[in-house]
């Protein structure tokens, strides 16, 4: 029977990947608080968090690109 090697790449540091998984919660989070104010009629708030929303989640996704190929 042969033996599997696996040979597996740098682990990102975990600064990386705690900015992966906040960026995405963010981006999760903003888009539900959006649908919901929308739901309740309140518009003005939902544009002022998708805007909001969407600003972080592409700060965080430059940061985790540029982080990515260093």
């Amino acid at each position: 029977m042969t033996q599997l090697e696996r040979t597996t790449g740098p682990t990102p540091p975990p600064s990386s990947t705690l900015l992966a998984w906040l960026t995405v919660v963010t981006g999760l989070v903003s888009i539900l608080a959006v649908v919901i104010l929308s739901l309740t009629h309140n518009t003005e708030a939902a544009a002022t968090v998708g805007a909001i929303g969407t600003a972080v989640t592409a700060i965080g996704g430059v940061q985790l690109g540029m982080r990515n190929r260093q």
